[in-house]
């Protein structure tokens, strides 16, 4: 990811290394610094991966200046040279949005000159946003040259073709893996009053916990008796605590922070809410789903292929305060049958989800190296 050191988009690549570890392959991962090195990379380092810590790109010429020099002097390894150290079979290249790599010209260079088959890895997107001419020159390049380009969902690997305005033969969709060590349906919460949840980064432009909290401020929801777990962390908590304060929601809501423990959230809380602006194919809804929650959420990525509302759970079709205010209204109304909504959205989720997707998704790179040619579309 180019925001931060880690989120939902990294877990798929750094699972499929380590599932290759453990076949007996070589993996070398290049990474970016971050003051908080995420200690999923450490795992990987561990597990004998050859890690390439790389600064993140800054447009000062003080920046790149030391860059250079401090290749110059052989203190650190350009990318190239490093990949050509390595001599991969395959380069894949997991992006945290789908088009990160038209802004990354030092990585397609090297992805383009190496002769070795790559595919890309797209996961959030944003079906709002139109590149620019260049941009799209420049993507119809790269995506039309590499091996395989995977998509976390159909909508976006549909809206990704019309963005670059490209039909991509060489298009394949790939399950995210979850943080679940088995797809169990978990017992009802005997809590009395609702424990709504949000599960997700505190980056409100994407996220969007405000349009929630804007929600429930209402005055009908006011009289109601429930409470708001947020879980979670990020460069916007400040903002959001100013918005609990604004609302007066100090005593409705807890901020939980980061809680690794999937299935412990789902033990206590009845029901995600999902206000997101943008998403792919968000985790946090399967998981829910696969403990047999209900799930309110917009219809954003994958949303309507995965929830069918009033029966797995309840669609705001747009990121809009009286639209998700509907969509959750709905969702209140139907509250004695949420536990029945939530077993129905277990049995669809078991039914979709792929709890080996790191093996599946590395069977799909060694069928990509054994074939080992680049694609010249």
């Amino acid at each position: 990811m180019l925001s931060a050191p880690w989120g939902g988009s990294e877990v798929l690549w750094q699972q499929t290394a380590l599932s290759a570890l453990a076949q007996g392959h070589a993996v070398f991962a290049s990474v970016y610094q971050s003051d908080h090195f995420p200690a999923q990379l450490r795992v990987l380092e561990q597990a004998g991966a050859e890690l390439q810590v790389r600064p993140f790109y800054s447009p000062a010429l003080a920046v790149r200046l030391k860059r250079r020099l401090q290749i110059a002097l052989r203190l650190a390894k350009p990318f190239s040279a490093a990949l050509e150290a390595f001599q991969p079979d395959i380069i894949c290249v997991s992006q945290g949005g789908n088009f990160d790599i038209i802004q990354t010209a030092w990585l397609r260079e090297a992805l383009l000159q190496s002769g070795v088959p790559f595919c890309l890895v797209c996961h959030n997107y944003d079906a709002n946003h139109l590149p620019s001419t260049e941009m799209r020159r420049l993507g119809r390049e790269i995506f039309g040259q590499s091996a395989r380009v995977f998509f976390v969902s159909s909508e976006q690997a549909r809206v990704s073709q019309r963005q670059l305005a490209i039909n991509l033969s060489n298009a394949e969709l790939v399950k995210n893996p979850v943080n679940l060590p088995e797809a169990k349906l978990l017992p009802w919460p005997s809590d009395e009053v609702p424990q709504l949840a949000i599960v997700a980064g505190i980056d409100i432009d994407r996220k969007g916990q405000d349009i929630a909290l804007e929600v429930l401020s209402q005055p009908q929801w006011l009289q109601r008796s429930w409470h708001l777990n947020i879980f979670g962390d990020g460069h916007d908590r400040d903002y959001l605590e100013e918005l609990i304060t604004l609302y007066r929601l100090q005593k409705r809501v807890t901020l939980h922070g980061n809680v690794a423990d999937v299935k412990g959230i789902w033990l206590r809380n009845h029901l995600l809410l999902m206000p997101s602006r943008r998403e792919a194919a968000p985790l946090v809804v399967i998981e829910a789903m696969l403990c047999g929650r209900p799930v309110v959420a917009t219809a954003v990525g994958t949303i309507p292929e995965w929830i069918t509302s009033n029966q797995t759970g309840f669609i705001a079709l747009a990121a809009t305060v009286p639209l998700f205010s509907d969509a959750l209204e709905q969702a209140w109304l139907a509250r004695n049958n949420w536990e029945t909504i939530g077993r129905d959205a277990h049995s669809w989720a078991f039914q979709y989800a792929d709890l080996g997707a790191a093996t599946t998704f590395l069977a799909e790179l060694r069928k990509i190296a054994a074939e080992g040619t680049v694609n010249n579309r």
